[in-house]
């Protein structure tokens, strides 16, 4: 026997009142508060896609950066007239003769000892050196040797042999706080024609609670002569006092003579944190999408 229950219809004042109630909670969800709020996982996406963007980039800067660093050096362009004619880190190779007479300082900067052997040049400064050379040629490399004493660099006016009357700037090297006198490395004040390699290098910023880009004349010790000190790699400055062209390069290592400045004194440090903060934005981007959703729509 089949029985058929009769199933009593849902009066239409109920229903109406059911999707009436629905559409004033769905209105009311969905205020000018959602699509203010919703504004801040959208622009943390965003940022996350930029982030990836600048990693890209920065990925090929380091490897321009490595491939220019370990590419041979080649002459400076007859056409050079500033650093900033070449790219930064640009492998040089200059002939001339320096101008010891007016050399100054940059510093107090600590010493980069990457590259120095025992019993090599610059070892007669009794100064830290790596016992592991495996990262000889590691410019890119931001780590600094254990115990970096702090120091000058001595930078020298340049006369190019190929361009009579042109001189530039020359980074020779890191030297001790008291061997800033050059009376005191006669030894290493090469004379006469020289050749030597080493990277184009710009201008830095003047670091901070610095009053002034140098200092005249720079004397704290006794029997030390005066010397203008510069606090940064005020290139510009130096070139006007120096009388050269605002070009110039730091010398590599192998440019660096018994009892003078330690060459070598370049390191490339190239921050590279963007997959961090991939990871930080669209984590932030996830998080606030389901604090939205949870809060508007469900």
């Amino acid at each position: 026997m089949l029985l058929i229950r009769r199933i009593s219809p849902i009066p239409c004042g109920l229903f109406r009142q059911f999707t009436s109630r629905s559409t004033i909670h769905s209105k009311r969800r969905l205020t000018w508060k959602s699509y203010v709020t919703i504004v801040f996982p959208v622009t943390c996406f965003a940022l996350g896609y930029w982030q990836i963007e600048r990693r890209k980039w920065k990925l090929g800067l380091i490897s321009q950066l490595e491939q220019n660093i370990r590419s041979p050096p080649v002459p400076l362009p007859a056409t050079a007239q500033a650093s900033t004619d070449l790219p930064e880190y640009c492998p040089i190779r200059v002939r001339g003769h320096f101008d010891h007479r007016r050399e100054v300082l940059i510093g107090p900067r600590p010493l980069i000892s990457d590259f120095i052997v025992p019993a090599g040049p610059g070892s007669e400064w009794n100064v830290p050196h790596r016992t592991d050379q495996s990262n000889k040629s590691g410019y890119l490399q931001s780590s600094a040797p254990v115990q970096a004493p702090l120091g000058y660099f001595v930078v020298t006016p340049f006369f190019l042999a190929d361009r009579p009357g042109d001189s530039i700037l020359v980074n020779r090297g890191w030297i001790q706080t008291n061997f800033r006198d050059p009376h005191s490395r006669r030894k290493g004040q090469v004379e006469g024609t020289v050749e030597l390699s080493g990277f184009v290098r710009y201008g830095e910023k003047l670091p901070l609670f610095k009053p002034s880009l140098m200092v005249w004349p720079c004397v704290d010790q006794e029997n030390q002569a005066p010397q203008v000190q510069y606090y940064c790699r005020a290139i510009s400055q130096m070139a006007e006092q120096l009388h050269t062209l605002p070009l110039l390069i730091d010398a590599n290592y192998e440019s660096t003579v018994s009892g003078g400045p330690i060459g070598g004194q370049t390191r490339v440090q190239l921050r590279n944190e963007h997959a961090s903060y991939i990871f930080t934005w669209f984590s932030l981007a996830i998080i606030g999408s389901g604090m939205w959703i949870y809060t508007f729509l469900l």
